[in-house]
């Protein structure tokens, strides 16, 4: 059995590895799938929030804002979900203006904190924010690559931890 375990983390980690590539150089692919993975979580939580406003509304006076958002995270992970195509620009304009929020928002930080040490730093940090933001606004492949590129170094990560488990317990289990 211990083998067999070995053998899978071996396998397991080429195949993060393999995956973390893919993902690497096919950012389209991997907002879809995080587009999908988000939705799936939305609606876990939704249904999580509805079953405990039903269930726990008999022994404490639980809000119905908890179902509300319950029903609203069902809606918006079925969305996500079932309409992907539509969600992934969604997710790609949301995240851009959020982007842009931040960025401005360090602007005016960096202008408050004007004379201060550090506060050119801040200026260029929101100047290079506020670039993203607009390239991002009018352009997909900026955030699917950023995408892309996260999830493919986190699973080439992964896959390198499998590879040195392997490692460990092949050699630990020659010295047993």
């Amino acid at each position: 059995m211990r083998k067999i375990y070995l053998y899978f983390v071996l396998l397991l980690g080429i195949v993060m590895i393999g995956l973390g590539v893919y993902l690497m150089f096919n950012p389209s692919t991997s907002l879809k799938a995080l587009t999908i993975f988000i939705g799936i979580i939305l609606i876990l939580n939704g249904i999580n929030e509805v079953v405990s406003y039903f269930g726990e509304r008999k022994y404490w006076s639980i809000s119905k804002w908890i179902m509300l958002d319950g029903v609203l995270s069902i809606a918006v992970g079925a969305f996500a979900v079932f309409q992907s195509n539509i969600a992934e620009r969604l997710f790609i304009i949301i995240f851009a203006i959020w982007i842009l929020a931040s960025a401005v928002l360090r602007i005016l930080t960096a202008f408050s904190a004007k004379g201060l040490p550090g506060w050119t730093l801040l200026l260029v940090m929101g100047i290079l924010g506020l670039i993203i933001a607009v390239i991002s606004l009018f352009t997909n492949t900026l955030v699917a690559v950023a995408v892309g590129i996260i999830l493919g170094m986190f699973f080439i990560l992964q896959g390198i931890t499998c590879l040195s488990l392997w490692r460990v317990m092949r050699k630990g289990e020659r010295k047993a």
